[in-house]
This record gives structure tokens, sequence and C-alpha cells, in this order.
């Protein structure tokens, strides 16, 4: 029998105790194969949500491991934060990242998470106006129902008034645009970033970060909304920073989301899949124009911006060996074909489901949207209460305000995308949601 009283780790945004079962000591994970973990009863599960969205690659993904083990044996350790000794696998890991990425983004800067990358992201465009001379330009836009991570910075760049409401008080100089809709056919769909502009000042507004798929809803932004933003930041000066730490490392089937749009943004912040889940990694990568603007300054100020294993070797022998993996020829194409496979699956299994109201996301982001019969939303305890269900049926998701998310690994086999929908489609068949409210 488990004791709780024993157990000290403290993570995660409920209690922990909320998760003890004391005649079930099947909380626990031990072990990962495939697209399957297992827990400490022997209970297996297919993980329809990569961990938290980065085990993109599975949990038997050998060349990364590989690479790993070699670099632990090699240099197991080094820094790129100080000193004139950064590690030769962190600048050559960089140069083949950015050479991924759209053009310009040819700087990179290493970090550890998402969090601390969007806000990296914030303060550099702030710190390049200290630099440049607009000192009064402090703002940045983000759009309401976006997710840019918790931190002092980073919860106050994310659009979900929850966090603001449980951690304030937050950054004063973070505004939220109205969220982005696939309906909206107007001429203008970026009107609502553009009044809000007018009214800071354009002298007041440094940046404006977007995910190109709302992640915590699984929305795509349409792509006109995405070029017309940047047209926008464009014409007036404004830095646009693409948030791709989901979308990014083949996720929708491509490198990034950013690639496919008329011009790219003035930064781009990458992370879960960059290294699969296999070590903590993320990246900030900056346009050429901002790198030259601080490399030449005549202040030669340091972006004092960065923590001791931002670049950690372990890292970037994991990251490279994703790169190597994703970029490999028929690697997308393999993506998109699997994503519209499942999607068309889920699609057909839950139509009977008069709760599934739509299908939708993009590439290996799927969200399952649920609704009543008088189509307001089911509430977030509802959706955790069917997660929780699907826990039981041997499927983990994630869960959000009227959608179920759900982020296989981009190498789930056409078998278990079957037996995804079979248990999914049991689970909500079972399952009796609340009143709307």
């Amino acid at each position: 029998m488990f004791d709780s009283d024993s157990y000290r780790l403290w993570h995660g945004s409920a209690p922990m105790a909320d998760f003890f079962r004391d005649s079930d000591p099947g909380m626990f994970l031990v072990s990962g194969s495939g697209c399957t973990v297992t827990d400490r009863a022997g209970r297996e599960y297919l993980d329809a949500r990569s961990s938290m969205w980065n085990v993109t690659l599975g949990y038997s993904c050998e060349p990364v491991k590989e690479a790993i083990r070699t670099q632990l044996d090699t240099l197991p350790s080094g820094t790129v934060m100080r000193y004139e000794h950064p590690t030769q696998i962190a600048a050559d890991y960089a140069a083949r990242l950015a050479a991924s990425l759209p053009d310009p983004l040819d700087y990179v800067r290493f970090g550890n998470t998402g969090s601390q990358m969007t806000e990296s992201a914030a303060m550099l465009s702030r710190f390049y106006r200290r630099m440049t001379g607009e000192k009064d330009r402090d703002i940045v836009i983000t759009v309401l129902g976006s997710y840019h991570g918790t931190g002092p910075l980073a919860t106050a760049l994310t659009g979900e008034e929850v966090f603001h409401r449980f951690s304030a008080p937050i950054d004063g100089f973070v505004c939220h645009a109205a969220t982005p809709t696939v309906e909206d056919q107007s001429e203008d769909p970026v009107r609502p970033v553009v009044e809000l502009i007018d009214s800071l000042g354009t002298d007041r507004v440094t940046a404006v970060m977007i995910e190109p798929v709302l992640g915590t809803f699984v929305r795509p932004v349409p792509h006109r909304y995405l070029n017309e933003l940047a047209r926008v930041c464009r014409a007036r000066g404004i830095h646009l920073i693409a948030d791709e730490i989901t979308t990014g490392a083949g996720r929708t089937g491509r490198m990034t989301v950013s690639e496919r749009l008329e011009s790219a943004p003035d930064m781009m912040v990458l992370g879960k899949g960059l290294s699969a889940g296999y070590f903590p990694l993320s990246a900030l990568a900056v346009s050429r124009s901002i790198y030259d603007a601080l490399a030449g300054t005549e202040h030669r100020v340091g972006f004092l911006n960065g923590s001791t294993t931002d670049g950690h070797p372990l890292g970037m022998a994991a990251g490279a060996a994703v790169l190597d993996l994703i970029t490999a020829p028929g690697f997308f194409e393999s993506v998109r074909e699997k994503a519209a496979f499942l999607t068309a699956l889920l699609r057909d299994g839950l139509a009977d489901i008069p709760a599934v109201s739509a299908v939708g996301g993009e590439g290996m982001m799927i969200g399952i949207e649920l609704a009543h019969p008088d189509r307001t939303p089911w509430s977030l305890t509802d959706v955790n209460r069917l997660r929780l269900a699907c826990r039981d049926h041997g499927l983990l998701t994630s869960f959000s305000i009227g959608v179920l998310p759900l982020m296989p690994a981009l190498t789930m086999s056409r078998a278990d995308c079957g037996e995804l929908v079979l248990r999914l489609g049991k689970a909500l068949r079972e399952f009796e949601p609340g009143q709307p409210a």
C-alpha cells in the first residue's frame, strides 16, 4: 500500500494529494516503450498526449538515446552563458537548427523550457529598444486564449485569465487583443490588434507574440490573419514573435508553421519536440537584423539573460539527433499522412456521439470539440472527468475548456491510431457530462 504521508514531491497545477489513491500504486509511471507507458501496478496506457506534448518520437527512439549516451561519454556538461569557451556541439547544432528555419532567422539562443524562451523573446525585444534609442517601446501584445508558459513574465504573456487571477501581480506591460477566429472573413481580420496598437500608441509597442495554433484550444490561426499581422508589424516597426513551442519540430507536419507564411517573423520560439522530450531543450531564433543591430551597438552591452544549463551538451546531442530524424526525406510527409488518417478515423469513429461537435486542429495537434445539446462548450471540470474516464480505458489525454486535445507521437502507428479511437469512443459513450452552466 502506498503511504501518501511519505510523499514529498510537490509539483503540478493541483495539490498532489488529489492524485493519491492509497490502495492503488498506479499513479506512478515506471516505463515506456513506443507510444505506451506502464505504471507501477503494471497497467499499460496508450499515451495520446506525448507526456506534455513533447515526446514526439515516442519512448523508444534509439538514435536520440544513443546520441545522449555518446555525448555523456565525451563531454557531459558545459555552458554557453559566460566566458570564452562555449561547446563545439552547441555551435554546430545552432548552425544546423538555424538552417532549418525560415530566412532570415539566422541566430539561435538556447534554453531549457518554452516559458524561459518566451520570456527571453519579450525581454530581448525590450532590450533591443533600449539599445537602439526607443526606450519607450516596452509593451508586448498577445491574444486572449493563447498560452506562452508560466513564470514572472510568461504568465502575463499567456492570454488565459485564470493564470492572471491566481498569479497576480503580473507584468504590467503586456496587453491582450481579441482571440483570432477561423470564421472571420472580414477584410481586416487583425483589426482588434490594430485598434489596440492605436489605443496604446505605436511608439509604446515593442512586439506582438502569437501561436500559429492556439495550443490550449487546438485552434489554428488562419494564415490570412498571420500574414496580415506580419504586414502590420512590419509597417509599424513592431517585432513579430512566433511562439512555435508546440507547433515546431514536426508537430504540424512541417518544421514550422511560419515557413508557409509570406514572410518570416522577427523571432521564433521553439521547444517541446526540439529534443523529442528526451532532454530539456528550447530555443529562441532571431533575425539577422536584430542580431546585427545589437552586435554593432556602440554600448557593447550584452543581453543579460540566460541560465547555467542553456545549451547543455546532452540537449544539443538530443536536438541534433532529432533534427536528423525529422528532416530526413519523407518524414514530414509521413506526419501529414498520419494526421489525415487519424483525423478521418476520429470523425468516422465518433460520428454517432452527439457531444462531439467537431474534430479540428492541424497536423498531429487534434482537438475533439465537446458541446451540450444547446451548443455550449463542456466545462473544464467535465472535460477533465472525461480525461479520467479515458485513463480508465487505458488512454492518456490532455483537457481544456470544451476541448479534449490529442497530441500523440508523430511516429504513432496506424494500429495505435485505431486503438486510440476505440478507447476514446468507449469513454465518450459511457460518460455523462454535467448540465451546461
